[in-house]
């Protein structure tokens, strides 16, 4: 058995966190894992903090980080990952929070933790997995992104901008002990650029992305600009340890 947490990051979802949680609380419930849902909420102006707290399962299965204002969200998985560490988590799962990732593709991830891989990467382009209903324009952006990553920093993986991953604890350990600056989207490349450095045990486990049918997408014109600062950023300077 291993302790599972699912990091969720939340603004202005409060009526998908309610499917996505149900949802994962009957997929783990047959399985030998014990499951924690770490809802982290940027102020939500729709009220998804409230939402969360009147869940059945508030406070047993499902916890709440709440933050004063959108912080973005790699900061929001760095609150996940500490509260992770502190509660003695095995394996730490991070996942958007509207539907676009299947939530069953979850149990595989934690297979390939318990396996012994590092990370283990939910990925929409290795074989058998894929995007549904994406305009051309959303298709473009993220085949040059991921080329970039590959060319530039030297991944080997097929999908380095998907946010739908799976880690074991020690590789929490190095993403709280480095400085990963960015606080947006770009912080999914920073973080693979610290796999590869590292020479971690990485599995890509085929998946196929959703377009949210509630809310908005949070992707805007200033986070693919900071991605694409991001990574000369890494060219240059690379990755270090956090000061104390």
């Amino acid at each position: 058995m291993m302790n599972v947490s699912i990091i969720i990051p939340t603004y202005n979802e409060k009526e998908n966190i309610v499917i996505l949680s149900n949802q994962l609380l009957e997929i783990f419930k047959n399985s030998e894992h014990n499951l924690k849902i770490i809802v982290v909420d940027d102020n939500s102006p729709d009220g998804t903090s409230s939402v969360v707290k009147q869940l059945d399962q508030f406070e047993k299965s499902i916890f709440l980080i709440t933050r004063k204002e959108k912080l973005g969200l790699g900061s929001a998985y760095q609150a996940g990952y500490n509260w992770c560490k502190k509660n003695n988590s095995d394996c730490i799962i991070q996942m958007d929070s509207d539907l676009s990732h299947p939530p069953e593709i979850t149990i595989q991830l934690v297979d390939s933790i318990n396996e012994g891989f590092d990370v283990a990467i939910a990925s929409r382009y290795v074989d058998k997995g894929g995007v549904s209903s994406w305009p051309l324009h959303r298709k473009i952006i993220s085949f040059v992104a991921n080329m970039l990553v590959r060319v530039f920093l030297g991944s080997k993986l097929h999908d380095n901008t998907t946010g739908f991953r799976g880690f074991n604890s020690t590789t929490i350990d190095l993403l709280i002990h480095y400085d990963v600056k960015s606080n947006g989207f770009s912080y999914l490349i920073e973080s693979v650029y610290l796999f590869h450095k590292k020479k971690l045990r990485i599995k890509e486990i085929p998946f196929v992305f959703q377009e949210r049918s509630l809310g908005k997408t949070k992707l805007s014109s200033f986070e693919i600009l900071r991605f694409l600062l991001s990574i000369f950023h890494l060219l240059i300077y690379g990755i270090k340890e956090k000061s104390n």
